[in-house]
């Protein structure tokens, strides 16, 4: 189709089915959400999709080149979830007295970065402002598109399977998903790698461990509430454990 307002609907299916973020599966830490903010409108996706295409298609690309590529820069401006994120990394690493500078200095340099060792995943390829926007079913012909309960049914559980066989491959040292309202996706990923039952902790997330991983369930960086003590106190559970 040529019309300037849809997709090219074949990019668009290749996308969904195979782009799962940004960094190194190699790495250390893991941080998985449930979709990528941004995508507020029909330009802003396309391009995003072109430009992924045009960075050969991957899996996972690299954080700072591939938002180069869509701004024309790499700003030191903080984002919000990434700086909790973040936060857990370096404490996990045994940094104390964390600053803001030692963030945007992560965030600048390591965060999802191709070699390095965080690895950025989402469990839904789409990014979206917010579950209420959903501009797909206005510029695209794939049926599974014509609103949110069909395009999940499509992705979900070939992407779970998908995640929870790259968790098993690579065995990070830990896997952190963010977002409480989606915790019964997290524990269907989990549960393909441990029988492990998740436990609540002190400070308020969830946690379970395996011989090479731990993993934690917490709150999504951005929510009302969510301190810099509580994602350090995620890195510092993840620095105890001995894998």
């Amino acid at each position: 189709m040529n019309n300037p307002d849809f997709f090219n609907d074949e990019l668009l299916g290749k996308f969904i089915e195979t782009f799962y973020g940004y960094g190194n599966f190699q790495g250390k830490y893991w941080f998985i959400g449930m979709e990528e903010g941004g995508g507020k409108d029909f330009k802003d996706v396309e391009k995003r999709i072109d430009i992924w295409s045009q960075r050969e298609q991957k899996e996972i690309d690299d954080l700072a080149e591939y938002h180069i590529d869509i701004m024309g820069a790499w700003g030191k401006q903080l984002q919000g979830t990434w700086k909790k994120l973040i936060r857990i990394v370096l404490s996990a690493k045994g940094e104390e007295n964390i600053n803001v500078e030692d963030v945007r200095k992560y965030q600048f340099e390591e965060l999802g970065r191709i070699g390095k060792e965080t690895c950025l995943l989402e469990l839904l390829p789409l990014p979206s402002p917010s579950l209420a926007h959903w501009i797909y079913k206005d510029h695209s012909l794939l049926t599974y598109l014509f609103d949110r309960v069909q395009y999940e049914k499509h992705c979900l559980e070939n992407r779970i399977n998908k995640i929870s066989e790259k968790i098993k491959e690579h065995q990070p040292k830990a896997v952190v998903f963010y977002g409480t309202g989606y915790e019964y996706f997290w524990r269907k990923i989990t549960k393909q790698i441990t029988d492990i039952e998740f436990l609540a902790t002190s400070e308020g997330f969830l946690t379970c461990r395996n011989s090479q991983t731990v993993f934690v369930i917490s709150q999504h960086p951005v929510a009302f509430g969510a301190t810099n003590e509580y994602f350090h106190n995620i890195g510092k559970l993840i620095a105890a454990n001995p894998a």
